[in-house]
């Protein structure tokens, strides 16, 4: 089995429901307004972003998940069906407490489909260099960023 072919295999998937239209929430993924509210919680630094929303352009974010973790994305998208799903080919640079950590390079695919009560957001990460990234992004990384989405979504 070749290295690119093992990378392929780390991947995760995640669920939430969100409480909010589809549209709401598609519009909090592409809107660079949107996302300096949600990309970081309160007080942990300022959020730059920039979107380019076209297959072929790109999501352009600089943001602090927390007080010391900086993070540098460039997502290119290669998916766009508003308001129901978006694929991008992420490169991620990040540093914790002042100390670099390898770059990420993966595909995330995200859906959204209707509930009763608002919105099923499935992610689909693939491309870890590890299970130990897989398992981060798993536990600490996806679940905060659909805590912030959703406070931001529901105004809590």
């Amino acid at each position: 089995m070749s290295l690119t072919e093992s990378r392929e295999e780390l991947r995760l998937q995640l669920r939430r429901e969100l409480h909010a239209t589809e549209e709401a929430v598609f519009d909090a993924l592409v809107n660079p307004e949107k996302q300096k509210v949600w990309l970081s919680p309160p007080g942990a630094g300022a959020v730059q972003t920039t979107v380019d929303l076209r297959v072929g352009g790109a999501w352009e974010a600089r943001f602090h998940p927390d007080h010391l973790t900086a993070v540098h994305d460039v997502q290119t998208y290669l998916v766009i069906d508003r308001p129901h799903r978006l694929v991008t080919d992420l490169v991620s640079e990040s540093a914790r407490g002042g100390q670099p950590m390898p770059a990420l390079h993966s595909r995330v695919d995200i859906t959204l489909e209707p509930t009763v009560w608002g919105t099923l957001m499935t992610v689909e990460q693939t491309g870890f260099p590890s299970v130990d990234v897989r398992d981060f992004f798993e536990a600490v990384v996806w679940p905060g960023g659909f805590d912030r989405i959703e406070s931001f979504l529901t105004g809590r």
